[in-house]
């Protein structure tokens, strides 16, 4: 650290000492801006227009402004719009249990042979997505979105703890 320290403090001395004097400018060209033309009111001719005046080509070429054509609207009655129909589907009425057991398992199928998927606690709401009347319903459970099957025994349309 101190080396460095050291070696930039050589550099910075010996750029100093080296360096031409900074007296003088650097850039020493002076661009200058042309001076606007100013002509006096005087010299301009009092029959003189405008464009005579700022460009005496344009007085050569005769100005000619064609005459427009005239224009014929024709009323056209606009097609009545045919209505949208808009068509709203209700949408289906879920249904949500709560669970009644202290632990149970979601299983990815309807028996205790199949896969572990995960387990709700007493008072999860469950929405019921398969047919609430067999003996293992497909869940689906609100907060996590997994989707498994537990028995039905440990279901209740009431809220347990509500």
């Amino acid at each position: 650290m101190i080396r460095i320290t050291l070696f930039l403090g050589g550099s910075i001395w010996a750029a100093m000492a080296f360096a031409p004097e900074l007296n003088t400018p650097v850039f020493t060209e002076v661009v200058a801006k042309p001076a606007p033309v100013v002509i006096p009111v005087k010299e301009i001719a009092p029959e003189a227009t405008r464009t005579e005046v700022l460009s005496p080509a344009i007085i050569a070429a005769p100005l000619v402004e064609p005459t427009p054509e005239p224009v014929v609207v024709a009323e056209v009655a606009a097609p009545e719009p045919e209505p949208v129909v808009v068509v709203v589907e209700a949408a289906p009425a879920r249904i949500i249990w709560y669970v009644t057991g202290s632990q149970v398992n979601v299983r990815e199928g309807p028996s205790t042979d199949y896969t572990i998927l995960g387990s709700v606690i007493y008072g999860d709401a469950a929405e019921i997505i398969s047919d609430p009347d067999a003996d293992w319903v497909k869940i689906r459970i609100e907060g996590d979105g997994v989707e498994g099957y537990i028995a039905k025994r440990f279901m209740a349309v009431q809220d347990p703890l509500g």
